[in-house]
């Protein structure tokens, strides 16, 4: 569903008053409550004795919380984006996706990084309801990759003290 407009006497469009949800920004918004389910599946994965059988059933609900992830993100992959605050959200879900399949710790961080250009691609400018409103869920999404970047299961922090190649060095995780 597209932002509503009107058009003033002049032929001008201005936008909405209020926010409306895109395919993608519902999408992003299940994606926003998915990742939260995966971190903490990963994370009781990680305080437990895993090795045990009777905790068996954890690492399936941590498999099934990062396949309902991987699907909401395969969902806003096909979309297409109808208002240009629809961009960031799409760039935000590819990232998470490429952040969740990382192969190495030095991999996760470079893709991280991505966050602190300043290019905006992963920012949604302007004051209005809409802006307002990805901006929120852009912010969400950037808490989730630095609760991810926490998961040893993603960035291992064996790997990153071990890692002293000067042809590939591994950027510190915050």
């Amino acid at each position: 569903m597209a932002t509503r407009s009107s058009t003033t006497p002049c032929g001008v469009t201005t936008a909405s008053a209020h926010f409306t949800h895109t395919e993608i920004s519902r999408s992003f918004s299940r994606l926003i409550g998915s990742v939260s389910g995966y971190i903490e599946a990963e994370r009781d994965i990680e305080h437990a004795a895993s090795w045990d059988p009777a905790f068996l059933h954890w690492h399936r609900d941590a498999e099934v919380a990062r396949t309902q992830v991987l699907s909401t993100i395969d969902h806003i992959r096909v979309a297409v984006p109808v208002r240009p605050e629809d961009l960031p959200l799409k760039r935000m879900a590819l990232l998470l996706f490429a952040l969740i399949e990382s192969g190495s710790s030095s991999e996760f961080l470079r893709l991280a990084a991505c966050l602190e250009r300043s290019d905006g691609r992963f920012a949604c400018p302007g004051s209005g309801p809409v802006a307002r409103r990805v901006g929120a869920m852009l912010t969400a999404a950037r808490m989730q990759v630095a609760d991810l970047a926490s998961l040893t299961a993603l960035v291992d922090p064996l790997e990153i003290a071990t890692a002293d190649s000067a042809d590939d060095p591994v950027p510190v995780a915050a």
